[in-house]
């Protein structure tokens, strides 16, 4: 009998990991997300996660986890930055080399290269082109560089989750590991269609405001509800953990991503998913990517009129906007369902 393919994801992003976690199971495989510590504020827990709140004793829960490591064939690394010196990353990459596994890094964040690329103004609407980084040498240090080319090295596939994370990966010298662009996974609950009765709901969940545009997103939705009062209503969800999060997707039709990208984040899913039109940029590069002919997503740019003119539009033909759910939340399972994600990604797995 052939034994059943063994996956673990190192590290969570946004609830990625379970939802890559879902996808396998779904396959037949055997797999775990390792989340070190819940995703922060997030508080997504993987199936096993350090414990312990001194650093020595997560060391120690640590050392004491890698044995239940070394049984899966597959690591899928969601970052290089779980691999830093402090959390033992060169010896477990080591032990993880010398036992034959499998390694994949997954690109879905912040890392080296998509720091350098964006200074080097070769990233296309970079979040951070027009505010500070979160701290200096900020994934320009000599210990992350040294990780991150470690891991690309003993990599065998390098997958980008958006073409935003595929432009700077390509641009490295490991471009040859480089896959095609396989979309995030997300295992967000399939609601039923809300059909818009009274007020039209629009909402922007509030995380990393800089980063997301969050300040220009609300300049527009002031004008919206300037000019348009009882007729709708905002949300400003704000740093919520996941679950609290999702329900509050529930109550809205509009979702308004982030404007300084070319894709959409793990919000943006869920929230399609949930039956809502979502803002986001979603631009030609995203497409042209993807091979997408026609995405549902409302394409914004990083200005205050690019977001208020979309919303005035969709708020102004609203008897369009029920067929325009419809369309997001049969995009996203199509595109973003989990085993469907896992299937593109089990091609490099052994």
């Amino acid at each position: 009998m052939k034994k059943k393919k063994s996956v673990l994801i190192y590290g969570e992003y946004s609830g990625y990991g379970k939802s890559l976690v879902k996808g396998f199971l779904d396959l037949g495989y055997h797999s775990e997300v390792f989340s070190l510590f819940g995703d922060g504020f997030k508080k997504i827990n993987g199936d096993f996660q350090l414990k312990g709140k001194s650093r020595f004793t997560k060391l120690f829960s640590l050392l004491m986890l890698i044995p239940k490591m070394l049984r899966f064939k597959n690591i899928l690394i969601m970052n290089p930055a779980f691999f830093r010196f402090g959390l033992l990353g060169p010896f477990i990459l080591f032990l993880f080399k010398i036992t034959n596994k499998r390694i994949i890094l997954l690109c879905c964040g912040d890392d080296v290269e998509f720091i350098k690329r964006g200074k080097l103004k070769q990233i296309e609407n970079w979040p951070y082109i027009d505010i500070e980084l979160p701290e200096q040498n900020y994934y320009s240090k000599k210990s992350d560089i040294f990780i991150n080319n470690i891991i690309a090295l003993c990599a065998y596939k390098i997958i980008p989750a958006m073409y935003d994370y595929r432009k700077a990966w390509i641009l490295s010298k490991f471009a040859d590991k480089v896959t095609v662009t396989i979309p995030l996974a997300c295992d967000g609950e399939i609601l039923p269609i809300r059909e818009i009765k009274d007020k039209i709901v629009i909402m922007h969940g509030v995380n990393r405001e800089g980063f997301k545009g969050t300040s220009i997103i609300r300049k527009a939705v002031d004008k919206i509800k300037k000019e348009y009062g009882n007729e709708v209503k905002i949300y400003y969800p704000e740093r919520l953990p996941l679950d609290e999060y999702l329900k509050i997707l529930e109550k809205a039709d509009i979702s308004i991503d982030q404007t300084k990208c070319n894709s959409y984040g793990m919000n943006a899913i869920y929230s399609m998913l949930s039956g809502h039109i979502v803002l986001a940029p979603a631009n030609k590069y995203f497409c042209n990517d993807l091979n997408i002919k026609k995405c549902p997503v409302e394409s914004i740019s990083n200005n205050v009129d690019s977001i208020y003119l979309k919303l005035k539009e969709l708020i102004d033909n609203r008897e369009t906007l029920l067929q325009k759910k419809i369309d997001s939340q049969k995009y996203a399972i199509e595109m973003h369902t989990p085993v469907r994600v896992a299937e593109k990604i089990s091609k490099y797995l052994i």
